[in-house]
């Protein structure tokens, strides 16, 4: 069964048209990387995965997760809902209460499966505080479970955002642009973590960069987008240098791809796109 499944989706905003007729395919069990420049629709596209845009009416576009449909001709599926359920997201800007404990923070992920009463209460039983201690053990953070979540570094509560998902026991995680605002350690931390859950439990992933360094180093396969088009759809090594050249309108300098995930050069700057 597909993990997602996305059929002629097209979306504009003000007449103009971001996403057009984008059908994409991603099995069970895969890491994948969104790539392409800003303004590309990737975040949109991403967005439209778990039901928080909807496609154009006019376009006879569908949208499924984990074989249930998120919505179908721009309108939402009844189980929308349940489906949002099974679906963990990590977004730039971390999304974390930071008044609350890190471990509170990662308990707001089971709040899709505990009664209304308990959730209103903020009450958690013994076994799901445990278990959100596991969500932080998996992601390195366990140590920090009773500080306020503001205490963190960036990197480190974009990592809480990753146990809140495991905690949701979600099956697929949608990870945009999760290390745009962080430092290169930081970086390699959290996509380190998402590659361990996807291979570890099997978790789908996918995850939108600009760093197409990173893409290289963590991810299989590379789904290129252009101008609100597919444009590159296959596995990450046949992302070249003319290709992405093209994609991105820029001269990829020699030795930026083809890294293996020992050798990536501790200096990003040697992976800069430099303009035309």
């Amino acid at each position: 069964m597909s993990a997602i499944k996305i059929t002629a989706l097209r979306k504009s905003f003000n007449r103009v048209s971001v996403l057009k007729d984008v059908s994409i395919e991603v099995q069970k069990g895969e890491m994948v990387a969104l790539i392409g420049s800003s303004g590309s629709g990737k975040s949109t596209l991403m967005r439209h995965l778990s039901g928080l845009t909807f496609a154009d009416r006019s376009s006879p576009s569908s949208v499924e997760v984990l074989g249930r449909k998120v919505q179908k001709n721009g309108r939402p599926a009844k189980q929308l809902r349940a489906t949002r359920a099974r679906i963990g997201n990590v977004f730039q800007q971390f999304n974390l209460v930071n008044r609350l404990s890190v471990q509170t923070n990662v308990l707001i992920g089971a709040l899709s499966r505990i009664p209304t009463y308990r959730s209103l209460l903020g009450w958690f039983t013994k076994e799901e505080k445990l278990k959100a201690l596991q969500a932080l053990e998996s992601v390195g953070l366990r140590e920090h479970a009773l500080k306020r979540a503001s205490y963190l570094s960036g990197g480190q509560q974009q990592r809480v955002a990753i146990a809140r998902g495991l905690m949701q026991e979600a099956e697929v995680i949608l990870a945009d642009e999760p290390i745009a605002s962080l430092d290169p350690e930081s970086s390699r931390l959290v996509m380190e973590t998402l590659q361990k859950i996807n291979r570890e439990l099997g978790i789908t992933v996918v995850v939108t960069l600009h760093q197409v360094d990173y893409a290289q180093k963590y991810c299989r396969r590379a789904i290129a987008l252009k101008e609100g088009e597919v444009y590159f759809d296959g596995p990450i090594e046949d992302l070249d240098t003319a290709l992405l050249t093209d994609l991105y309108g820029t001269n990829i300098p020699e030795g930026s791809r083809g890294y293996q995930a020992n050798e990536l050069p501790e200096k990003l700057s040697d992976f800069e796109l430099n303009p035309v």
